[in-house]
């Protein structure tokens, strides 16, 4: 698993804000370190964890991987996350797998601009290293330089919409209509 996201047992007890705002800080500080970030996918990513591969630069992914944002049959909504996956995802794509909660494979994911490129899994790691031997023949101020182009729609979003997201997510996970999704998940473990 890469990341799938918000801890439930712990969501069902109450989230503050708290959670919220520092994944949209961690989005925020993915998005501006003056260095590309390059994620390796590997393992299923969920819910939350799309937020963190839309914040990313450079996502390879292994033929296997799975993805899915649930948040809707939880009755929530992927607040927080949108603030990286909207600039990245084709507004079509984002509206079916937004509403649907389906799971989606990593050439699907591809086609959508959520990652940069899928390959065979016996292929990651060297697309990886291939990717990172590219990158460092870049030097840290084109880099830099380059990424602040890149993200600074992302960043302005994030520094315009972050808290409403944030606290639009808390209003969500305390709801009385969510808590009852998620015990319901909860119980069938």
């Amino acid at each position: 698993m890469f990341c799938a996201g918000a801890d439930l047992a712990e969501a069902r007890q109450g989230l503050s804000s708290d959670g919220p705002r520092e994944i949209v800080r961690l989005q925020r500080q993915i998005a501006t370190l003056p260095k590309p970030v390059v994620v390796e996918l590997a393992g299923p990513v969920r819910a939350g964890g799309l937020g963190l591969v839309g914040a990313a630069d450079i996502v390879i992914a292994a033929d296997s991987v799975t993805f899915a944002l649930t948040e809707v049959r939880l009755g929530l909504a992927p607040s927080a996350i949108s603030l990286s996956l909207l600039p990245r995802l084709a507004p079509r794509a984002a509206a079916d797998i937004f509403l649907s909660g389906r799971t989606f494979d990593a050439a699907e994911a591809a086609a959508i601009g959520l990652v940069t490129r899928c390959v065979p899994d016996d292929e990651l790691a060297a697309a990886v290293a291939e990717a990172l031997t590219d990158l460092v023949k870049g030097s840290p101020q084109g880099l830099a330089e380059t990424k602040r182009l890149l993200t600074s729609d992302l960043v302005s979003r994030i520094d315009r919409d972050g808290e409403q997201a944030a606290q639009r997510s808390a209003a969500l996970f305390a709801s009385p209509e969510a808590q009852r999704a998620m015990q319901a998940f909860l119980d069938r473990r």
